[in-house]
């Protein structure tokens, strides 16, 4: 009985461990400056914008070879694709772009972040 309560304790630990989220995304929004990645949310305020771009990446994956990455949320039209992922966004609204990360030795793992920015209009 100790053998099999050992075993499944073994297997769900292992379970756990490999669909625990690790990996994480950052993000910018496009502005004339020089951008740079933030992990999980980024802001900007663009004078006289309403439209810009929002650029994720896929960022600290554990060190594995990812095999594919499946954007959904907000970043649902980049689809099944690599590990990054850009879209136009518009002001005084937050995009949650969300992954599925599939890693090549069959585990996965997911990771999101925000993005918006204000226009002052």
């Amino acid at each position: 009985m100790k053998k099999l309560i050992g075993a499944g304790l073994l297997l769900a630990s292992s379970f756990v461990a490999s669909h625990a989220s690790a990996a994480t995304m950052e993000c910018y929004v496009d502005t004339q400056a020089y951008d740079t990645f933030t992990p999980n949310q980024c802001f900007a305020l663009l004078w006289g914008q309403s439209k810009t771009t929002a650029v994720f990446r896929i960022a600290g994956s554990t060190g594995k070879p990812i095999s594919q990455v499946i954007w959904s949320g907000a970043a649902s039209s980049c689809g099944v694709s690599g590990s990054s992922c850009s879209f136009s966004i518009r002001a005084y609204r937050t995009y949650t772009a969300k992954a599925t990360i599939l890693y090549q030795d069959g585990t996965w793992d997911t990771a999101s972040a925000k993005a918006s920015f204000e226009s002052g209009f």
